[in-house]
């Protein structure tokens, strides 16, 4: 019995550390869809700034060696106002020449109520780092590889609000794209907006918001206990899967909530190639 308060606490001091530990390194992950776009992708979410323990100075080196064409952020940057300052700081030091877009969190909306001057502070903070928002938006970016089609080798990117806490969007928006362009890519914070866009309407939607399940429990109990999301209790946690016949990727987000750890969940950055 002595042994044990001994072996116990050292067992628990371990395991936080291993969960600190696991918090402040990420993944790449590299993944080819062959959609003939030649383009990059590098697909971040979930950062929350206030307690990210990734530096600025690890995320320059990633994207410089991946060297991608544009970054998409899936949201949950910021909880409070002076998370925006430390939020552009971090950005700032990275200090990547390349378009950025990103779209609206639930904890950037659930900040919006608490704090209503932050809305108008966040949008301006974004424009002076040169990060286009898009909500409930679609924009034309032009693909690099040669192609005959008179579509001239568009891709239609479709920023989409947070389905629980922002703006409703009309999916009207889906209307008559793949007559404008050889690929739709859509993105969005939580993965239950998969099942509400129209049935074959995108070639990928990247999604974050569940952080794969940031303290790993056996039985997904996170899910049954602590979460509402309806994909997520349907087995979608992470990764590929295929949702009302568009491809979706969960993206297992980069940051921590609550607390900054995380267990058997490593963060992760997503560079897709289309």
């Amino acid at each position: 019995m002595h042994k044990w308060l001994i072996i116990a606490p050292i067992l628990l001091l371990l395991i936080a550390l291993y969960m600190i530990i696991q918090a402040a390194v990420y993944k790449t992950r590299y993944y080819n869809l062959e959609y003939g776009m030649g383009l990059r992708i590098l697909h971040l979410t979930d950062i929350h700034i206030n307690l990210l323990n990734i530096s600025s100075a690890r995320m320059r080196k990633t994207i410089l060696s991946v060297n991608p064409d544009f970054i998409l952020i899936g949201g949950d940057i910021i909880d409070r106002p002076k998370d925006l300052d430390k939020f552009a700081k971090w950005f700032k030091e990275i200090d990547i020449k390349l378009p950025v877009f990103a779209v609206f969190g639930n904890h950037e909306h659930t900040a919006f109520k608490k704090y209503p001057h932050l809305k108008k502070q966040f949008i301006n903070t974004m424009k002076e780092l040169d990060i286009r928002l898009l909500t409930n938006e679609v924009i034309f970016l032009q693909g690099k590889q040669d192609n005959d089609s008179d579509r001239s080798n568009k891709i239609a990117l479709i920023g989409i609000d947070d389905i629980k806490t922002g703006a409703a969007v009309s999916y009207n928006i889906f209307n008559g794209l793949k007559n404008k362009c050889n690929c739709i890519v859509a993105f969005s914070h939580n993965p239950d907006i998969s099942l509400h866009i129209p049935e074959s309407s995108v070639d990928l939607l990247l999604l974050g918001h569940f952080h794969g399940g940031q303290i790993w429990m056996p039985f997904k109990l996170e899910y049954l206990l602590f979460r509402r999301d309806r994909l997520c209790q349907m087995g979608h946690i992470s990764g590929f899967s295929t949702i009302r016949k568009n491809l979706i990727y969960i993206n297992r987000g980069l940051g921590t909530v609550i607390v900054p750890f995380r267990f058997l969940s490593i963060p992760e950055v997503t560079v897709i190639d289309i």
